[in-house]
């Protein structure tokens, strides 16, 4: 009975300590990315949406710009715009940190965004 007491508690506390996280996120490059929609006309290039797990973390400092680099220099768009960044985890996220003892820190960053080129006039 112990045992199973103790294991409970093991991971009712893991799932606890996972589930704290607060996550910074930043922006930097040549491409303007905007939270919301740009004053200037745009025109849409296409909606993306990239997921990337990040494991052994310890920082919760993602960076868009950094994830969204091999998009931005495929697709050459002169904006990025509605971006929305949710960090989660999901199933695999939690097999990971139980098996680690949640040293894996593992989590799920998911970035939506508009790629956006100026109007030709």
């Amino acid at each position: 009975m112990k045992k199973i007491v103790f294991t409970f508690l093991a991971i009712t506390t893991m799932l606890s300590f996972g589930s704290c996280t607060v996550a910074r996120i930043s922006g930097k490059g040549a491409v303007p990315i905007l939270l919301n929609q740009p004053a200037e006309k745009m025109e849409l290039v296409e909606h993306i949406k990239i997921k990337k797990n990040s494991n052994f973390d310890y920082t919760s400092s993602f960076d868009a710009s950094q994830l969204l680099a091999t998009e931005i220099a495929a697709k050459k768009p002169d904006a990025v715009a509605n971006v929305t960044v949710v960090v989660k985890s999901g199933f695999d996220n939690f097999l990971i940190n139980l098996f680690t003892l949640t040293l894996a820190q593992s989590r799920k960053v998911v970035i939506e965004a508009d790629l956006l080129k100026e109007k030709e006039k």
